[in-house]
């Protein structure tokens, strides 16, 4: 009878710390992603690069080709984009136009904007190089909205992801979500 008891004691014990493990578990993980998107509402263009283009090298090995982004000015727009068609390639309808929308102190990034044809491995890398882990969720929302006309938004982890466009031409933006829902009195 002694053995039965220590034997269930020793059995609880054990649920119950893997019962805490996976708890602990569970929480880093949700403190990594909310941290890495929090992150995305101070991220500078030089941080998202980085993010980016790692995600693009990843992608490379494994065949799967993204656009370049690089920060520039478009002299003529005064814009700042990741990556625009040059002169001779502008009037192309299949052109591809990434802009990119700076706060004051012209480094930390207000939004991204990514317009033209559907380009679905360089649309995910843009997104998950905000520091969203990619997930399922987000597969079917890219994969659904760009035949919807209307606006389609998302938002994960304080980022929002919107799209709308049509089978040919596509326009998503991801924004860092900064203001809070008011609270209720």
């Amino acid at each position: 009878m002694k053995k039965y008891v220590v034997s269930v004691f020793v059995l609880a014990l054990v649920a119950g710390l893997a019962m805490l493990g996976m708890s602990n578990q569970t929480t880093a993980i949700e403190n990594s992603i909310s941290h890495s998107a929090s992150s995305f509402k101070q991220m500078t263009t030089d941080t998202y690069l980085s993010h980016y283009n790692k995600i693009k090298e990843d992608l490379a090995v494994k065949g799967i080709h993204t656009l370049p982004f690089q920060l520039e000015l478009d002299k003529q727009t005064n814009y700042y984009r990741f990556y625009y068609p040059k002169q001779e390639n502008a009037a192309n309808e299949k052109a591809i136009w990434v802009s990119v929308m700076l706060s004051g102190d012209q480094k930390t990034i207000d939004g991204i904007m990514y317009e033209g044809v559907p380009d679905v491995h360089t649309v995910k890398a843009m997104i998950q190089a905000t520091g969203l882990t990619w997930t399922p969720e987000l597969d079917q929302f890219i994969a659904v909205t760009n035949v919807a006309k209307t606006p389609k938004e998302l938002v994960v982890s304080d980022v929002k992801v919107t799209i709308e466009g049509t089978p040919s031409q596509i326009k998503v933006m991801v924004d860092p979500v900064k203001l809070e829902a008011p609270k209720k009195l």
